[in-house]
């Protein structure tokens, strides 16, 4: 599948609930794992209730135009993640990887925070003036996702968005909390005292 073809978000996204409709929200659906095992708790739930059969009777017809409703939200949340072939996997590895490195050598040190040598206002800039390179073959992912490159850069912000949504879309296991990629200069790259599935909750 050509890069023109993915589709990032689907009907769930879009105003009146259907592909032709216009993107209402900043990130897909599928993005947000935490809400979909949510959803799919709440469903399992609701089957554990009508298979025990303790509800009452007049309960039942609600129980079950809830969870019809339910499954249909899942359904469609699950169709709009994007289907990767191989080729597919490698061009957003890429992307993943030219992004990141390019987040992280924007961002200040951990051991330039620590020591108080940060200047707020050069990183409130590279946070939303367009210092990142923006390779012109990502152009059809940077339009998707609604961003513009500005004389073939984009912010850093925009940046962290493309990182986080390629990162989720290849593997769930990726990082996309910028903050994994900040470097320090004692060891090279960033270490954290937290783990890496405290910075994902973040």
């Amino acid at each position: 599948m050509s890069l023109e073809k993915i589709e990032f978000f689907g009907a769930a996204d879009r105003k009146g609930k259907v592909m032709t409709g216009m993107v209402t929200s900043e990130y897909p659906a599928w993005y947000f794992t935490q809400h979909i095992e949510e959803l799919q708790e709440e469903i399992d739930s609701i089957e554990r209730k009508l298979k025990n059969g303790g509800l009452p009777s007049e309960a039942i017809p609600d129980h079950k135009a809830e969870l019809f409703k339910l499954q249909g939200r899942l359904m469609d949340i699950q169709n709009s993640r994007p289907k990767l072939n191989g080729k597919d996997a490698d061009t957003f590895k890429k992307i993943y990887d030219d992004l990141s490195g390019q987040i992280g050598d924007s961002m200040f040190t951990e051991t330039e925070m620590k020591k108080g040598l940060v200047n707020v206002h050069e990183e409130a800039r590279r946070m939303v003036e367009p210092i990142i390179k923006a390779d012109p073959e990502y152009a059809p992912v940077f339009e998707k996702l609604g961003i513009s490159p500005i004389r073939g850069k984009i912010s850093r912000n925009q940046a962290a968005k493309v990182v986080k949504i390629c990162g989720r879309l290849i593997d769930d296991s990726r990082p996309t909390n910028i903050e994994y990629f900040r470097k320090d200069r004692n060891y090279g790259t960033y270490r954290s005292e937290r783990s890496l599935a405290e910075l994902e909750k973040e």
